[in-house]
């Protein structure tokens, strides 16, 4: 009898599989004033939120979901790579916003970024608008580096894309490059700022207007190049990117391509990769 229960305990034990590797990770989480930041799996994550209310933890757990993580470790709280993932994620909302981020945002802006050894930055923009409730999101790489952020206010995809290209170039400029060379696969901004096919008097926005004095300002100094966006490229999945995890931290469904993005991007830094998305 004895034995027979010993047999049907061991059964029993391995009846419950243990969790896959790639269904574990390690969790580390920040509360800041505006944003949340957090490390999950090793990556470092950070979400802009001004205006919402929520907890760090509660946007990790919502994320790790999405990406089939079901077995996290304890987290732990203010973490230093957390905080600076957090700060990040808010001074490039600053900075999309067209306000200037605070000393304490630029000391983290220079610190993500690789150390400036050439004075010319390559720029590659996309921009994306919701159809269904107008907000924006904007994707671009300094040199390759990827940054993406939600932008505050909603508008359209054309403004998606020139705000995109105006907040790279500041962001550039505040790294310390001095010469740039925009690629983008907005037609209107390269035929208005390379091609001079547009008028210069055709201005309709704000965002225009902004966009057009800061390119005035930067003179012989900037050069705009028509490039096409992959699916798989930077700009594109980072734009989809910041606005998955903008839903996620609003407990709101994601899309497939945002579903698709969370998991590319995710992984691709995991591992370390540098190009496909």
């Amino acid at each position: 009898m004895e034995e027979a229960a010993g047999i049907q305990k061991r059964l029993s034990v391995k009846s419950v599989p243990a969790s896959a590797r790639h269904q574990q990770a390690t969790l580390s989480v920040a509360d800041l004033p505006g944003s949340v930041g957090y490390l999950l799996d090793g990556v470092p994550y950070g979400v802009a939120l001004p205006s919402v209310s929520v907890r760090a933890l509660e946007v990790a757990r919502r994320h790790a979901a999405a990406l089939g993580i079901t077995q996290l470790a304890l987290p732990l709280s203010d973490d230093s790579s957390a905080r600076q993932a957090g700060t990040l994620a808010l001074a490039l909302f600053r900075l999309g916003s067209g306000s200037l981020p605070s000393a304490a945002e630029q000391d983290v802006l220079l610190a993500h970024h690789p150390h400036v050894e050439t004075a010319e930055v390559v720029i590659r923009t996309d921009g994306s608008a919701d159809k269904q409730d107008g907000t924006l999101s904007i994707g671009y790489t300094l040199n390759g580096a990827p940054y993406a952020a939600m932008l505050p206010t909603p508008g359209h995809e054309s403004m998606a894309e020139r705000e995109a290209i105006r907040t790279a170039l500041v962001h550039a400029r505040l790294l310390g490059y001095t010469r740039y060379c925009v690629r983008s696969d907005h037609l209107f901004h390269v035929r208005r700022y390379d091609e001079d096919l547009i008028h210069p008097e055709r201005r309709k926005s704000e965002t225009l207007e902004r966009l057009d004095d800061l390119v005035t300002s930067l003179g012989a100094e900037i050069t705009f190049e028509y490039s096409a966006t992959r699916d798989t490229d930077a700009p594109h999945r980072f734009a989809n990117h910041a606005r998955a995890l903008y839903r996620l931290a609003q407990e709101h469904p994601l899309s497939r391509s945002q579903q698709v993005a969370l998991r590319r991007v995710h992984f691709a830094l995991r591992t370390g990769a540098t190009q496909l998305y």
